[in-house]
């Protein structure tokens, strides 16, 4: 495998409680910012700063995976985590990211593998 860093843009989105108004529901939800939303299949995790205020409340809480039932998002704290970049929390995917990977090993978090030989989304149990 060939790892490179690229620009990327960042897409915003919300694991948790969305409200009637289509709005994430304040306490119960965490928006995170990622240049890879094609991986949130393999999603595990969010990752915020042991540090952060924001989100010390949240570390612990379970989250339902809004596109598998077959996994569940729990917000964890790790130092790794830059406060400043997007939203202050990331999106965990051990199985396809090395910073991940190595966050996935110090929290022992599954590594959900959602691609096949040929780098197509494969086995996720969903449409996509």
């Amino acid at each position: 495998v060939k790892y490179s860093d690229d620009e990327g843009e960042l897409i915003y989105f919300a694991y948790g409680e969305i409200g009637a108004d289509g709005k994430p529901v304040e306490g119960n939800s965490l928006v995170v910012a990622t240049t890879r939303i094609e991986t949130m299949l393999g999603d595990v995790a969010i990752a915020v700063h042991p540090e952060d205020e924001r989100y010390q409340h949240l570390v612990g809480k379970v989250f339902p995976h809004p596109l598998r039932d077959d996994l569940t998002i729990t917000v964890i704290a790790d130092d790794y985590v830059d406060m400043e970049f997007g939203t202050g929390a990331v999106k965990i995917t051990p199985a396809h990211d090395p910073n991940d990977f190595a966050m996935g090993q110090r929290h022992d978090l599954p590594m959900i593998d959602i691609m096949d030989a040929t780098a197509h989304i494969a086995n996720t149990g969903t449409r996509f």
